[in-house]
């Protein structure tokens, strides 16, 4: 009997640490104490990485962590092969719309409920929704970005800036000047994450209601129709085909001062910065009085399935999202911040570009995270490119992407 009740007790010992080891329920948001050890993260700026960790060690001096820069966009195949062999990380990032794929794969440890609570109260609506799963939280998003309207206030001169397409029309019949390649706005546009809001202005929705029936994509609907046709109707005033809308024809020409107007997003604010071109950035003009929402996209920063580590983990995890840790990232890359309160993160409030961006967020979908949002984005470009060069008609294009989506879902292994 006494044998039995050794037996009993070491079992209950054990099964109490296996729990703990995973630290769900263990150090509180905020505390340093009971978190230490080894910690393995991937992050993708040494700069910021480094910065963030000197950061966190004070905070958690008890806490060794090793470093290795992989590209967000790569975290995720990486982390499902290294993982397993036990050379992965215990913290990764990825872009959001990487998740669904991840969660499916069952990379990412459902993070505890205060974090869950604290973010879900604190961040911004669309950027939550992005992470979460089943009414879990797989991950938190520590930056977002999304397109918006720049304009060049030298080239503007005493016209107010415009607020709508209507506007941007009847400037372009003063500034246009096909023989010289002059036109006043330029975007590229055949790239279906900055086309996106000539469909939803319109009514369009992607994946229906909730962005989440891969059965339902809707490039076959009326509103995509009339927002193709709006779309191509914009040809009058920016007369090149897509070969030449490109990066270099559009974007560069902007940040090089030579456009009054582009559509793009905060990753082309340095350069324009920096050759010193006197410019303003806001909200997307109005299509037929709406306001068109587009794209969104947030790098989240997940925790690992695989982790050895999960006390620090969750600890690193929660301090890259806090105001403090979203400082640091602002400070040493100028990512907008995921937190409702931009104020909590010092700097942002100064900067105009990003608060320019910023008019936009609240009218941004973030892309889908179902897992057929890998087959989504040829069929989508499939509506901008065919009718931007007149080569099929509205109709023919959208059933042209219908066929390119249906193709690729058939190569997934998947039918709609």
């Amino acid at each position: 009997m006494k044998k039995f009740i050794l037996l009993w007790i070491s079992i209950v010992l054990l099964i109490s640490l296996a729990g703990c080891n995973k630290g769900q329920s263990g150090t509180p948001a905020g505390s340093s104490g009971g978190v230490s050890g080894n910690l393995t993260v991937w992050m993708d700026n040494d700069d910021w990485a480094n910065a963030v960790i000197a950061a966190f060690t004070k905070k958690y001096p008890d806490v060794k962590v090793s470093y290795q820069k992989i590209g967000n966009v790569d975290a995720r195949g990486k982390v499902s092969l290294d993982g397993p062999a036990g050379i992965g990380p215990d913290v990764f990032l990825m872009p959001h719309d990487h998740i669904g794929l991840a969660v499916a794969d069952g990379l990412c440890e459902p993070l505890d409920a205060d974090i869950q609570a604290k973010y879900t109260a604190a961040m911004l609506d669309a950027s939550i929704k992005t992470c979460t799963s089943d009414g879990k939280l797989y991950a938190v998003p520590i930056s977002t970005e999304n397109i918006a309207f720049f304009y060049n206030k030298d080239l503007l001169g005493d016209n107010p800036v415009p607020t709508s397409f209507e506007e941007i029309m009847a400037f372009a019949q003063k500034w246009n000047n096909p023989a010289q390649n002059k036109w006043a706005l330029r975007w590229q546009v055949d790239d279906a994450y900055h086309n996106y809001f000539f469909l939803t202005a319109f009514g369009m929705k992607i994946f229906g209601p909730n962005m989440d029936d891969y059965h339902n994509p809707g490039f076959d609907s009326p509103e995509a129709a009339r927002g193709i046709d709006f779309f191509r109707s914009l040809r009058s005033i920016y007369d090149v085909n897509v070969s030449d809308a490109d990066w270099n024809g559009t974007v560069a020409a902007f940040q090089n001062g030579e456009v009054p107007f582009t559509i793009t997003g905060p990753w082309a604010i340095a350069d324009a910065r920096k050759n010193g071109v006197n410019f303003g950035v806001t909200k997307l003009p109005a299509i037929n009085g709406a306001q068109p929402r587009c794209f969104s996209g947030n790098i989240i920063v997940a925790v690992s399935s695989y982790a050895k580590n999960f006390d620090a983990a969750f600890a690193f995890a929660d301090f890259l999202a806090s105001p403090e840790g979203q400082t640091i990232q602002f400070e040493q890359t100028g990512k907008l911040t995921t937190l409702k309160d931009v104020s909590l993160v010092g700097g942002i409030s100064a900067d105009p570009y990003l608060m320019g961006v910023a008019e936009q967020s609240p009218y941004a979908d973030p892309m889908p995270i179902i897992p057929e949002v890998n087959q989504m984005w040829d069929a989508l470009k499939n509506l901008f490119t065919f009718t931007w060069d007149n080569t099929l008609t509205t109709t023919q294009a959208q059933a042209k992407a219908m066929d390119t989506y249906d193709t690729a879902l058939k190569l997934a292994g998947k039918t709609r």
